[in-house]
């Protein structure tokens, strides 16, 4: 049995995914005392736990048990916020350290333990707390946004096309002031698979871009 875990870093949090293979040539049944089947810690540079899975949660306290087929491989998937006791945590370089809390009696009697190191990027000033949401084909997007004019600028593209070109977009109230703001996105042609969307500023004095959040759309 294999067991990884990965960090995916986004804008406002890193999408953590923990793998576990079944490389052997029998299927495997995998039994956990209650129905958490793993827990991770995330620790800073300084080797600090900022977040750990577990805390704060419940579970059921009875005996579960997991069937993977031989080559198969189940595959968890959680967030974090990047935040310790409600407040974002510098950026930096981080740890996870991941365990399964299950045992085979064919396999392992031991948790499996797998550590991955990522980085957490600087919090960007202009915009945050992005949800989107697809509704009838068309795309909206929701957030805050602090911008220096009052506006800021979108675009998106698919990695190969631009299929929606720079468009300004207005908000309610300028820097330093936080401000919500809804966007729907006009009907993108020739969209296929994922795109990515854009928001920016550009400097006032020489134009060029600031401040790039980009908002991956499935």
């Amino acid at each position: 049995m294999i067991f990884t875990v990965s960090a995916l870093p986004g804008e406002e949090g890193a999408l953590i995914k923990l793998l576990l293979y079944n490389n052997s040539d029998m299927d495997k049944n995998i039994t956990f005392n209650s129905s958490q089947m793993f827990d991770f810690t995330i620790k800073n540079k300084a080797g600090k736990v900022v977040y750990q899975y577990s805390h704060g949660k419940a579970f059921l306290q009875a005996l579960q048990s997991l069937s993977i087929k031989k080559g198969e491989v189940e595959i968890w998937k959680e967030t974090w916020d990047y935040k310790e006791n409600g407040k974002r945590v510098p950026e930096g370089q981080y740890t996870i350290q991941a365990q399964l809390l299950g045992e085979s009696l064919s396999e392992f009697n031991l948790p499996l333990r797998a550590t991955h190191t990522f980085t957490v990027p600087e919090e960007n000033p202009a915009f945050r707390a992005m949800k989107v949401r697809e509704v009838k084909g068309r795309v909206i997007v929701q957030g805050e946004a602090r911008v220096s004019d009052g506006s800021f600028y979108y675009d998106v593209e698919d990695g190969h096309r631009v299929l929606l070109k720079e468009t300004i977009f207005k908000v309610n109230k300028e820097a330093p002031n936080w401000t919500e703001f809804t966007l729907i996105l006009p009907e993108l042609k020739g969209r296929k698979g994922k795109v990515f969307l854009s928001l920016y500023e550009r400097d006032s004095e020489d134009g060029k871009i600031k401040h790039r959040y980009v908002i991956s759309i499935p």
